[in-house]
């Protein structure tokens, strides 16, 4: 039974609808639900900047949680796991600068976050990512045994869109009415693109970038794409073709993912 659910925003100081939402939106009244907003970095939000020290939300791994460290980022991911474990369910509000559309993300694999997802993006016309594990490390999602994120775009890093902003309030109060309506276990079968792997930029031995994004394939998140297209264009202004299977790119040249070494992500399409 879910009763308590926190939403978060600002995870990403320079993500501003999130923090706009979880500072000025005022949450509907359930009889049997208490809805909690969080804004989980401040000092980040305070500096407009994606972080201070690191990746919070690369942060919640057990080494991290354990580790008695001078990275702000680490520190304040302890701070949000002892407050957030009291909750049910988690909503985290991100935004991208891909043309992703409005997306339900889901982190686990687990019955209540997926059915809640399902439902949620059927009456929000929203589409479902699965990206389950990262690397670097956890996501603010590891922390509760239920959530979903929404990730809203494209938009601009440190900048607030008001149809950014409507969209990201649409989705979310369909997870809340969702979760609400207790009857989102029903769902049937739902289309997800799950992600399984990451293209990097060309680069050279020193890792410096020797090509970008082609235009071709800027702005075309959850499109296709098949060995031989051209992928990225060369400052030599020659094409980089695709080499490997058919897959779905998403995060197309999202800005915050330059240092992450991804150019965009690969998905396959799956059904939930």
């Amino acid at each position: 039974m879910i009763k308590k659910i926190a939403v978060t925003g600002g995870v990403h100081g320079n993500e501003l609808t999130g923090a706009y939402v979880v500072k000025k939106w005022e949450p509907p009244k359930f009889s049997d639900i208490e809805v909690t907003k969080i804004l989980a970095n401040p000092k980040a939000f305070k500096a407009c900047r994606r972080y201070i020290d690191y990746d919070l939300n690369r942060s919640f791994h057990k080494e991290a949680l354990n580790l008695d460290s001078h990275i702000y980022e680490y520190e304040r991911a302890k701070v949000l796991n002892g407050r957030l474990k009291s909750f049910d369910f988690l909503i985290d509000l991100h935004t991208t600068t891909a043309n992703l559309g409005a997306t339900i993300v889901l982190s686990s694999t687990d019955e209540i976050s997926t059915a809640v997802a399902k439902s949620a993006a059927v009456k929000s016309g929203a589409k479902i990512i699965r990206w389950l594990s990262n690397e670097e490390g956890a996501f603010i999602n590891s922390v509760t045994d239920h959530s979903v994120t929404i990730e809203v775009g494209p938009v601009c890093q440190g900048v607030l869109d008001p149809t950014i902003y409507q969209r990201s309030l649409d989705v979310l109060n369909a997870v809340l009415e969702t979760i609400e309506s207790k009857n989102f276990v029903n769902s049937g079968p739902v289309e997800c693109y799950e992600i399984f792997g990451y293209v990097d930029y060309p680069r050279d031995v020193h890792g410096e970038l020797e090509g970008m994004i082609h235009p071709e394939l800027i702005g075309r998140d959850f499109s296709p794409i098949e060995k031989g297209e051209e992928i990225f264009l060369g400052f030599d202004s020659k094409s980089i073709r695709y080499d490997g299977d058919r897959a779905y790119a998403l995060f197309i040249n999202e800005a915050a993912y330059y240092e992450k070494s991804i150019a965009f992500c690969l998905a396959r399409k799956i059904t939930i």
